[in-house]
């Protein structure tokens, strides 16, 4: 049985990649939290508190990530 955890976190920078071969873009996403019980965020506060994701991607691959928005990452180990 696989187990997945589930993160939601808001893309807190986005920007080109400096001194690249090629056309980056760094995401920098940032863990959700909240102090509210009733909201989602709270929920996914208690169980990721803290966390960080940053990649860089291909440009055109950027352009669909929104600065300011939430997203969801599903961690599970590889086959």
């Amino acid at each position: 049985m696989s187990h997945i955890t589930r993160c939601k976190m808001t893309l807190r920078s986005k920007g080109p990649v400096q001194g690249s071969t090629e056309s980056l873009t760094r995401l920098h996403f940032g863990a959700v939290w909240s102090a509210n019980p009733a909201e989602e965020d709270a929920i996914y506060g208690k169980y990721t508190p803290y966390g960080e994701y940053v990649v860089n991607v291909a440009a055109d691959r950027a352009e669909h990530f929104e600065e300011g928005k939430d997203y969801y990452f599903d961690i599970s180990p590889a086959l």
